[in-house]
């Protein structure tokens, strides 16, 4: 049974990128305006406001997301070192931030942009939980000596980009640059856990 769980984590690490991108894009080719990374959030292709026909797909896709990433780290409990307990501490923080940012996610998505006052405070929350959750997944990692340091690096590197996007609100492709190094975490993390324990 526990040779299932490394699985769990690596093929929900991949399905979270192949699931987001797909819909992502699915939406972006209904909308009907100029798009670009400089000039809009993500959220817009979400807004049924701006994209009629495509922003079910959006939404859609990011529930879909987040309910893998629920799968992703629920499985990551196999890198509990027993006896250690500062480390399952860790493990267990970093699991139950990503679950609570994946639970923000879906109500970011049922609530889109075009609510804008809710929607800013989940999708804010979202990226503070996931964040935090990759922030405590890399500490609880770096127990492990074959764990690849730049790994460790590219989960803590989340939590400045957040910081930057919250900031510089104005600054489009922060937040796109923040998505990118989310997603790159979950499916480098899915592989190494597989290659790991399999």
């Amino acid at each position: 049974m526990i040779k299932r769980y490394p699985l769990i984590s690596f093929y929900a690490g991949i399905l979270v990128v192949i699931c987001y991108i797909s819909f992502t894009i699915l939406a972006f080719s209904q909308f009907p305006l100029p798009y670009s990374p400089t000039s809009n959030w993500l959220s817009d292709l979400g807004n049924p406001n701006l994209n009629p026909q495509g922003a079910i797909f959006y939404n859609f896709g990011i529930i879909a997301t987040a309910i893998l990433l629920v799968l992703f780290f629920l499985g990551l409990f196999v890198w509990r070192i027993v006896n250690k307990r500062i480390q399952i501490t860790m493990l267990y923080l970093g699991q139950g931030f990503g679950v609570l940012g994946a639970f923000c996610m879906i109500m970011s998505a049922i609530f889109p942009i075009s609510m804008f006052e809710i929607h800013s405070f989940w999708s804010t929350a979202l990226y503070i939980m996931l964040s935090t959750g990759f922030v405590f997944l890399a500490a609880a990692l770096r127990y492990h000596s074959n764990i690849p340091r730049w790994l460790l690096i590219l989960g803590i590197s989340t939590a400045p980009s957040v910081i930057l996007t919250s900031l510089f609100q104005t600054i489009y492709i922060l937040e796109w640059i923040t998505l990118v190094l989310f997603l790159s975490f979950v499916s480098l993390v899915g592989i190494v856990t597989r290659r790991q324990f399999l």
